[in-house]
């Protein structure tokens, strides 16, 4: 089983934010202000209960929600941090593990198989956490997918990131990081939504901290 907990925040975009999140995406020199905003704005994420997920459901979901095809990713995963954390005892004779790298830049895992598992994971946020039924999957678009509440008249707008860093710091500043591109984004879906359907955007950072333990750090956009 893969045990995997669960953090959430809530960030409500009030009218201004939600103008410097649409200034900031074509001028850059709006950026730093916006970001001090939503510093002032954000709520501190706040613990959920765990779960444990069996290895069959995160491959069905990557299947279902992964936007690449990815070859074994959860296997990928566990040979990655075998080979990287702690040392992969190869039998004598076999070709030794390359992957690819530069100069003054550390290895990195298969970024398929990384990514793959986080839209899984993102998946797995969208059903379980939300109820949310899948609407659509965009291809080489965004976001990651769109899902709907089948009572309460709510669509959901979910993004994906995944790293395999050995800590949730990192993923938390990916999340950061990606507010301006992703607010300006759910702040146009309601504007152009005349319905009274309310739309939500889903952030879903997930860390691969081992084979069998990860972390997802859920930020939750309501304008």
């Amino acid at each position: 089983m893969i045990e995997i907990s669960l953090e959430k925040r809530c960030l409500t975009i009030d009218r201004i934010t939600g103008a410097l999140a649409q200034a900031a995406y074509s001028r850059s020199a709006m950026k730093p202000e916006l970001l001090t905003r939503l510093e002032q704005l954000a709520a501190p994420y706040a613990p959920l209960p765990s779960w444990s997920v069996h290895p069959n459901t995160i491959r069905a979901l990557v299947r279902r929600y992964s936007e690449q095809s990815a070859f074994y990713p959860l296997e990928e995963m566990a040979q990655w941090l075998a080979y990287q954390r702690y040392g992969l005892f190869l039998l004598p004779g076999h070709q030794p593990l390359f992957y690819a790298r530069t100069e003054h830049k550390t290895v990195c895992p298969n970024r398929s198989a990384t990514a793959a598992l986080g839209e899984a994971c993102l998946g797995l946020v969208m059903q379980s956490l939300y109820h949310g039924r899948l609407l659509a999957r965009p291809i080489g678009d965004y976001p990651d997918a769109v899902c709907a509440h089948p009572t309460d008249q709510t669509l959901y707008l979910g993004e994906a990131k995944a790293t395999a860093a050995q800590t949730v710091d990192d993923i938390k500043r990916v999340i950061d990081s990606e507010l301006p591109r992703f607010i300006p984004f759910v702040v146009a879906a309601n504007a152009l939504d005349n319905t009274p359907t309310k739309v939500l955007g889903l952030l879903v950072g997930t860390t691969i901290l081992s084979s069998d333990q990860w972390h997802c750090a859920i930020s939750e956009v309501q304008v």
